[in-house]
């Protein structure tokens, strides 16, 4: 139990979700994909201005990044950034106190990581727009079944959970196992820092399915309790 975390906060005011791009060495942590070897095939749900993508495909990993925002040109999801990063940075200040820093070191060093990103990501969506980065949203996505091996969902799915209820994270996980043979998630929980009540139900409608979900620990903590991924698998032998 975390029992700081009980009282509600609105540090946070973001009026919904926003993009806030993360680099290739943080999902490595976020997911330990330390077990994922080069060439698999995997979707980033929700990638943002995430520069996941082209990092990981100068590392030989094949990755297709999906997000509403694509839709839009690289100078509009710049300026969607930036009114992002003042909503952003003034609520890690307030809740400073919420946040092990040990990582990131400071505020100011987690926006020079984002805004790294952004200068990463943007050159390689003007170029490659049409083939890595697909404009689509959660829970309907334009993949055929199985086209994946991998998909992951950083800072979205139980991050939000205030703005998405739990017939959403429920559709949603359903769609990613729909495109992938597994999923992994992170964090699991919400902007205010306590623990997802969707998570529970969740994971009793993907057992339910017949699915293998589970909590398993990564190497990362910044949100204060954000420890553990969720992993979810198709049994042995099934397609």
């Amino acid at each position: 139990m975390i029992e700081n975390f009980q009282r509600p906060s609105k540090e946070f005011d973001l009026g919904g979700v926003v993009p806030w791009g993360r680099r290739f060495d943080e999902y490595e942590l976020f997911f330990a994909l330390d077990d994922v070897p080069p060439g698999v095939a995997i979707l980033d749900a929700g990638g943002g201005p995430a520069s996941f993508a082209v990092e990981a495909a100068a590392r030989g990993f094949e990755v297709t990044a999906a997000d509403p925002i694509y839709a839009l040109d690289g100078e509009t999801i710049r300026q969607r950034f930036e009114e992002t990063a003042v909503a952003m940075r003034a609520g890690m200040r307030a809740a400073a106190y919420r946040f092990k820093w040990n990582f990131y070191g400071s505020e100011e060093r987690v926006h020079r990581r984002r805004r790294d990103a952004l200068e990463m990501f943007l050159p390689d969506y003007e170029r490659r727009r049409s083939r890595r980065y697909v404009p689509a949203s959660l829970p309907a996505l334009p993949f055929g079944d199985g086209a994946f091996d991998l998909a992951l969902s950083s800072h979205f799915l139980f991050l939000y959970g205030d703005d998405l209820d739990g017939a959403f994270h429920i559709a949603a996980m359903r769609e990613l196992m729909r495109v992938a043979r597994e999923v992994r998630v992170f964090p699991l929980i919400n902007l205010d820092g306590r623990p997802s009540s969707h998570l529970p139900v969740v994971i009793r409608d993907l057992e339910k399915d017949g699915f293998e979900p589970e909590l398993v620990p990564v190497p990362f903590e910044f949100q204060i309790g954000a420890t553990r991924m969720l992993r979810v698998r198709r049994p042995a032998g099934s397609g």
